[in-house]
């Protein structure tokens, strides 16, 4: 059974970049454009989350918050937000863990599967 990965991102060309690279790899991939598409595709039952922070109508750090405590799968905060502080929140909000744009694949993908290693211990 293939892990199924919801990609939240606002960037169309990466988040197809990202669709088609993990698909590859075996990933079922789900997107969603903006934080509240996100809410509407939890029903999919991600086993893990890639979330972007800007995103339009509702913040990934807002959309973490209020998905947090009925969403048990690992959630990765994958932006452009570099700063210290907004690490900070990302991983205060309910982040799992914390990728800066621009990333890389294999690294992304290391990261993906430890924590869905980490979810089935």
């Amino acid at each position: 059974m293939a892990y199924r990965l919801l990609i939240a991102d606002d960037d169309e060309e990466l988040v197809k970049m990202l669709k088609s690279y993990l698909e590859i790899k075996g990933f079922e991939i789900i997107t969603a454009g903006d934080g509240l598409e996100v809410l509407e595709k939890l029903s999919k039952n991600p086993d893990l989350i890639l979330l972007d922070i800007n995103m339009p109508r509702m913040d990934g750090i807002e959309v973490c918050r209020k998905i947090r405590n009925e969403t048990a799968c690992p959630i990765l905060f994958l932006t452009a937000h570099v700063e210290e502080q907004d690490r900070v929140n990302g991983l205060l909000s309910g982040g799992d863990d914390y990728i800066t744009k621009p990333f890389s694949l294999k690294e992304l993908e290391a990261r993906i599967t430890a924590h869905l290693k980490r979810e089935e211990r």
